[in-house]
């Protein structure tokens, strides 16, 4: 099957991160895979190429531009693209213009977040292009049901495929959870943007570190609120309990070091650091957002708090203190690698896209 992705960029993200290991996946069981980013490459384009995967950039201005919509329908017409399937709802209606224009046999969409503005250009563009969409596929339970409770995606068109990440090399490097009693190593890997609300994260710790004089949090990322955390951080008392350890450069390595992973976002549909830190053998604590839930059962695996609610989380970081660690973390990696495989997400793709366009007979 000859399939193309359309992102806006491969910046350094997780849908964008989500979208190469798919492409590099759909390459190696045998499929024609290309990435088209409808602005730059961006930096994990490099990425892609070393996995097989071609990557166009359409470099695209600012605003609305038939001209790239005729130049991403006349590439899609040479690579014979069967299926085009986007990412998220700002570039999605290029997709469908220009798939349909090049005679693409199904355009497919893919939901990441949550987050949903009705009066946003892209969303009634979005919803504009339901009829010529074949299927939108999201990437947890809770974001289909928002989307169509909210009436933007019809009940028949919607699939939940959850993420996949590369299992192996994050368990071929397992974390040892409470391993290193009585410290207790909390830590978290995100962009600094407003929905993984880090203030909250920082004082979270701040409300637990009296109670548990042994806990560190360790913090990695990068972002337009860098300078706000690391001020709120500086002004905590607890420098030499909170560290920021720059970008994560080496995701598998940092949760390595880690006791418990923690996310304190008030919005997210599944982020692929949660399936990491699991296939690292972590516990998770977390708010209650998104499709985290879905993955990370309460009880066994993970701990929960209320979204925006630092005292709560404080609480949920508190309780898997005084938990059994090596057993949680243990019951997380067993589960990650039975069900969030890159292999298993890559499937039920293409599963999904044969059953949209059934293989031709030669």
């Amino acid at each position: 099957m000859r399939i193309v992705q359309i992102v806006e960029s491969l910046k350094i993200g997780g849908l964008e991160k989500m979208a190469v290991d798919l492409a590099i996946a759909h390459h190696r069981a045998g499929n024609h895979s290309s990435i088209y980013t409808v602005f730059e490459a961006g930096p994990l384009a490099g990425e892609a190429e070393a996995g097989g995967v071609t990557v166009v950039p359409f470099d695209k201005a600012i605003g609305f531009s038939p001209k790239t919509i005729s130049a991403m329908a006349k590439r899609l017409r040479a690579d014979r693209a069967e299926i085009v399937h986007t990412h998220n709802s700002g570039i999605h209606h290029y997709g469908v213009l220009a798939g349909k224009l090049a005679g693409a046999r199904a355009i497919v969409s893919t939901r990441h977040g949550l987050a949903f503005h009705s009066g946003r250009r892209q969303e009634v563009y979005y919803r504009a292009s339901m009829p010529l969409t074949a299927a939108v596929v999201f990437v947890c339970e809770n974001g289909r049901q928002h989307y169509t409770e909210a009436g933007v995606v019809p009940v028949t068109k919607s699939h939940v495929i959850l993420n996949g990440v590369a299992i192996e090399k994050f368990q071929s490097r397992r974390a040892a959870p409470g391993g290193v009693r009585p410290r207790i190593r909390f830590g978290t890997i995100g962009r600094f943007v407003k929905a993984k609300a880090h203030n909250d994260l920082v004082s979270a710790f701040a409300l637990l570190a009296p109670h548990v004089p042994e806990a560190e949090l360790h913090i990695w990322g990068y972002g337009e609120l860098q300078d706000s955390v690391l001020a709120q951080i500086a002004g905590s008392g607890l420098g030499s309990r909170i560290r920021y350890r720059g970008v994560a450069l080496d995701p598998p390595e940092a949760l390595r070091e880690l006791d418990v992973f923690v996310l304190s976002s008030i919005s997210e549909g599944l982020p692929l650091v949660i399936l990491e830190a699991m296939a690292a053998g972590l516990p998770i604590v977390s708010t209650r957002v998104g499709g985290v839930p879905e993955v990370a059962p309460e009880g066994s695996v993970a701990w929960y708090a209320r979204c925006g609610d630092p005292g709560d989380l404080a609480a949920a970081m508190r309780q898997a203190a005084g938990s059994d660690l090596a057993a949680a973390g243990d019951a997380a990696y067993h589960l990650a690698g039975q069900r969030f495989s890159l292999e298993t997400m890559q499937a039920q793709y293409a599963a999904l896209f044969e059953k949209l366009v059934p293989l031709r007979k030669n």
